[in-house]
């Protein structure tokens, strides 16, 4: 069982017209896997035509909105649009660069109450400057596994045979874990991934002490062991969402929206950026 390295707290980060809690990258963790970032975001009702995340450019990376609650609409200067509710996930692949906008789009009062998880992944050294491509994923899609104790829904990878949904540019784990109250969960994971598990919602017992966990952490496995294993210690429940895969293929460069392998990739980005190259995006929060 894998033992754990280190406990990250998210800090606040403005992002559009919200806050979020902003787990990865940290000073003491660039990256899990190929995630390179996560940001949770809500619960928090919206405003629609006000709110949401308007044009603005990636590059070497790709970005995964996962919605726990709400509706969202995506589009990009790539030709790209599509529009997810509760449980489905936007999966846009960046590469050499394209500007992209989010939205909420709630068609009820339910949806009114907008709650998720974006993340970036790196993308392989090989291709940081693919053709940029864009993956709707609805809630129907993504595989769901009950268990006794507990729910996996299988946004990316494998779990206990199952593949899913995402089709992914490399080894990529991304699962939706609900744990029911005074309940255990394991699973086993492939020992060359790299692993952590965030709290989105409750309270759980990690590792084998179980050191307790809450809403905002992020928990970084160590890196041996070939099994995961975690408690719900509250009484509502457990939810976590599991990232990890292949380690990122460094050296990363960070600037702003773009991930990079060097500087001179970073400059490239921007200039394609500030030339027009990534193309154009108009605003549109109505």
């Amino acid at each position: 069982m894998r033992t754990i390295e280190r406990i990250l707290q998210a800090h606040v980060a403005p992002v559009g017209t919200f806050t979020v809690r902003r787990a990865l990258p940290d000073r003491a963790r660039q990256s899990v896997g190929p995630f390179v970032f996560l940001d949770h975001f809500g619960p928090f009702a919206v405003t629609p035509g006000v709110d949401g995340v308007g044009p603005h450019p990636h590059a070497g990376i790709e970005t995964v909105t996962y919605l726990i609650s709400g509706r969202n609409e995506h589009h990009d200067s790539a030709g790209h649009r599509g529009i997810v509710g509760p449980g489905g996930a936007q999966w846009m692949t960046s590469g050499r660069g394209v500007i992209h906008a989010e939205y909420p789009r709630p068609e009820n009062e339910a949806e009114m109450m907008q709650h998720g998880i974006q993340l970036w992944t790196t993308l392989p050294r090989a291709l940081k400057t693919m053709e940029p491509r864009y993956q709707r994923i609805d809630r129907d899609a993504i595989p769901v596994i009950a268990l006794t104790d507990a729910t996996v829904r299988v946004i990316a990878g494998h779990y206990d045979g199952t593949q899913g949904a995402a089709d992914v540019l490399m080894p990529t784990l991304l699962w939706h874990i609900t744990v029911a109250p005074g309940k255990t969960f394991s699973a086993a994971v492939p020992t060359t991934d790299e692993v952590a598990a965030y709290v989105f919602e409750g309270v759980g017992g990690f590792s084998s002490n179980a050191q307790r966990v809450s809403v905002g952490q992020l928990v970084v496995y160590e890196n041996t062991g070939d099994a995961i294993s975690f408690s719900n210690t509250g009484e509502v429940n457990l939810e976590v969402m599991l990232l990890g895969g292949a380690p990122a293929e460094g050296p990363l460069v960070f600037h702003g929206p773009f991930v990079m392998n060097s500087v001179e990739q970073v400059r490239a980005a921007e200039m394609a950026y500030q030339s027009g190259r990534m193309g154009e995006l108009e605003e549109l929060r109505v």
